[in-house]
Protein backbone atom coordinates (compact mmCIF):
# COMPACT_ATOMS: atom_id res chain seq x y z
CA UNK A 1 0.00 0.00 0.00
CA UNK A 2 1.42 3.16 -0.57
CA UNK A 3 1.61 6.37 0.72
CA UNK A 4 -2.00 7.83 -1.48
CA UNK A 5 -3.76 4.78 -0.29
CA UNK A 6 -3.20 5.69 3.09
CA UNK A 7 -3.58 8.95 3.03
CA UNK A 8 -7.35 8.21 0.91
CA UNK A 9 -8.13 5.01 3.19
CA UNK A 10 -7.71 7.81 6.26
CA UNK A 11 -10.07 10.59 4.61
CA UNK A 12 -12.70 8.01 3.52
CA UNK A 13 -12.63 6.67 7.51
CA UNK A 14 -13.03 10.29 8.52
CA UNK A 15 -15.37 11.00 6.48
CA UNK A 16 -17.53 8.13 7.78
CA UNK A 17 -17.11 8.90 10.93
CA UNK A 18 -18.46 12.52 10.51
CA UNK A 19 -21.44 11.26 8.88
CA UNK A 20 -21.75 9.06 11.79
CA UNK A 21 -21.61 11.49 14.58
CA UNK A 22 -24.09 13.83 12.50
CA UNK A 23 -26.79 10.25 12.78
CA UNK A 24 -26.33 10.25 16.13
CA UNK A 25 -27.11 14.05 16.54
CA UNK A 26 -30.35 13.97 14.30
CA UNK A 27 -31.41 10.51 16.41
CA UNK A 28 -30.65 12.15 19.30
CA UNK A 29 -32.33 15.22 18.61
CA UNK A 30 -35.67 13.28 17.26
CA UNK A 31 -35.62 11.38 20.68
CA UNK A 32 -35.04 14.26 22.96
CA UNK A 33 -37.56 16.60 20.96
CA UNK A 34 -40.45 13.54 20.75
CA UNK A 35 -40.04 12.95 24.54
CA UNK A 36 -40.14 16.85 25.15
CA UNK A 37 -43.26 17.08 22.38
CA UNK A 38 -45.00 14.30 24.64
CA UNK A 39 -44.08 16.11 27.82
CA UNK A 40 -45.46 19.09 27.18
CA UNK A 41 -48.80 17.76 25.53
CA UNK A 42 -49.23 15.59 29.25
CA UNK A 43 -48.32 19.56 30.61
CA UNK A 44 -51.14 21.41 28.89
CA UNK A 45 -53.82 19.31 28.12
CA UNK A 46 -57.41 19.14 28.71
CA UNK A 47 -58.85 21.01 31.94
CA UNK A 48 -55.66 19.52 33.55
CA UNK A 49 -53.68 21.47 31.86
CA UNK A 50 -51.10 23.69 34.02
CA UNK A 51 -51.98 21.92 37.24
CA UNK A 52 -49.16 22.29 40.33
CA UNK A 53 -48.90 18.77 39.99
CA UNK A 54 -47.33 19.22 36.70
CA UNK A 55 -44.63 21.53 37.89
CA UNK A 56 -41.58 18.52 37.87
CA UNK A 57 -42.81 17.56 34.51
CA UNK A 58 -42.20 21.46 33.32
CA UNK A 59 -39.01 21.35 34.70
CA UNK A 60 -37.63 18.31 32.86
CA UNK A 61 -38.82 19.87 29.67
CA UNK A 62 -36.19 22.62 30.45
CA UNK A 63 -33.02 19.51 31.20
CA UNK A 64 -34.24 17.97 27.76
CA UNK A 65 -33.83 21.33 25.71
CA UNK A 66 -30.31 22.01 27.45
CA UNK A 67 -29.28 18.00 27.30
CA UNK A 68 -30.34 18.43 23.57
CA UNK A 69 -28.37 21.72 22.85
CA UNK A 70 -25.26 20.66 24.89
CA UNK A 71 -25.55 16.95 22.96
CA UNK A 72 -25.65 19.07 19.39
CA UNK A 73 -22.66 21.28 20.61
CA UNK A 74 -20.40 17.99 21.51
CA UNK A 75 -22.05 16.53 18.04
CA UNK A 76 -21.07 18.95 16.29
CA UNK A 77 -17.29 19.18 18.24
CA UNK A 78 -16.55 15.70 17.04
CA UNK A 79 -18.02 16.00 13.63
CA UNK A 80 -15.78 19.19 13.24
CA UNK A 81 -12.67 16.74 14.40
CA UNK A 82 -12.97 14.54 11.75
CA UNK A 83 -13.77 16.64 9.03
CA UNK A 84 -10.80 18.75 9.81
CA UNK A 85 -9.04 15.53 9.82
CA UNK A 86 -10.38 14.35 6.49
CA UNK A 87 -9.71 18.15 5.40
CA UNK A 88 -5.85 17.48 6.10
CA UNK A 89 -5.90 14.16 4.80
CA UNK A 90 -7.36 15.16 1.59
CA UNK A 91 -4.84 18.40 1.21
CA UNK A 92 -2.05 16.23 1.62
CA UNK A 93 -3.25 13.94 -1.15
CA UNK A 94 -3.22 16.42 -3.26
CA UNK A 95 0.57 17.76 -2.76
CA UNK A 96 1.12 14.04 -4.05
CA UNK A 97 -1.68 14.28 -6.59
CA UNK A 98 -1.29 17.92 -8.43
CA UNK A 99 -3.14 17.21 -11.53
CA UNK A 100 -6.37 16.55 -9.47
CA UNK A 101 -6.67 20.14 -8.73
CA UNK A 102 -9.07 19.72 -5.59
CA UNK A 103 -8.78 22.81 -3.59
CA UNK A 104 -9.29 24.58 -7.14
CA UNK A 105 -12.62 22.11 -7.87
CA UNK A 106 -13.20 22.73 -4.36
CA UNK A 107 -13.76 26.85 -4.57
CA UNK A 108 -15.55 26.75 -7.72
CA UNK A 109 -18.29 24.59 -6.08
CA UNK A 110 -18.18 26.44 -2.68
CA UNK A 111 -18.69 29.83 -5.17
CA UNK A 112 -21.35 28.46 -6.87
CA UNK A 113 -23.31 27.63 -3.83
CA UNK A 114 -22.69 30.62 -2.07
CA UNK A 115 -24.06 32.45 -5.50
CA UNK A 116 -27.08 30.09 -5.31
CA UNK A 117 -27.69 30.47 -1.79
CA UNK A 118 -26.10 33.76 -0.62
CA UNK A 119 -28.02 34.49 2.38
CA UNK A 120 -27.55 30.91 3.61
CA UNK A 121 -23.87 29.99 2.76
CA UNK A 122 -22.74 31.72 5.32
CA UNK A 123 -25.04 29.92 8.49
CA UNK A 124 -24.03 27.30 10.34
CA UNK A 125 -26.82 24.49 10.39
CA UNK A 126 -25.71 23.34 14.22
CA UNK A 127 -26.93 26.80 15.73
CA UNK A 128 -30.12 26.33 14.14
CA UNK A 129 -30.42 23.00 15.83
CA UNK A 130 -29.17 24.32 18.96
CA UNK A 131 -31.44 27.01 18.99
CA UNK A 132 -34.05 24.45 18.47
CA UNK A 133 -33.25 22.88 21.65
CA UNK A 134 -32.92 26.23 23.76
CA UNK A 135 -36.27 26.75 22.32
CA UNK A 136 -37.58 23.86 24.02
CA UNK A 137 -35.71 24.91 27.34
CA UNK A 138 -37.84 28.36 26.91
CA UNK A 139 -41.22 26.93 26.61
CA UNK A 140 -40.36 24.63 29.46
CA UNK A 141 -39.52 27.92 31.51
CA UNK A 142 -42.68 29.62 30.28
CA UNK A 143 -44.53 26.45 31.66
CA UNK A 144 -42.85 26.41 34.71
CA UNK A 145 -43.47 30.50 35.17
CA UNK A 146 -46.98 29.91 33.80
CA UNK A 147 -47.34 27.27 36.42
CA UNK A 148 -45.85 29.03 39.63
CA UNK A 149 -48.20 31.95 38.74
CA UNK A 150 -51.57 30.16 38.09
CA UNK A 151 -51.02 28.24 41.61
CA UNK A 152 -48.86 30.92 43.61
CA UNK A 153 -51.82 31.44 46.01
CA UNK A 154 -51.48 27.91 46.77
CA UNK A 155 -48.14 27.56 47.33
CA UNK A 156 -47.70 30.36 49.75
CA UNK A 157 -50.67 28.64 51.50
CA UNK A 158 -48.71 25.35 51.79
CA UNK A 159 -45.16 26.56 52.74
CA UNK A 160 -47.33 28.82 55.82
CA UNK A 161 -48.78 25.33 57.17
CA UNK A 162 -45.76 23.39 57.13
CA UNK A 163 -45.00 23.10 60.62
CA UNK A 164 -41.45 24.22 61.20
CA UNK A 165 -38.75 21.51 62.90
CA UNK A 166 -36.16 22.96 65.12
Amino acid sequence: MDEKDVLWNLYQEHCTHGRHHETLRATTANILLAVAGGAIAIVTRGNNSLVIEHLPLALFVIMIGLFGAFFTAKYHERFDMHTERARQYRDALEVLLPNTQITTLKAKADAITKWKHSWLFGRRLYKFWIALHLLVAFLGLILVITILVLHWQEIVEYFHHVPKTS
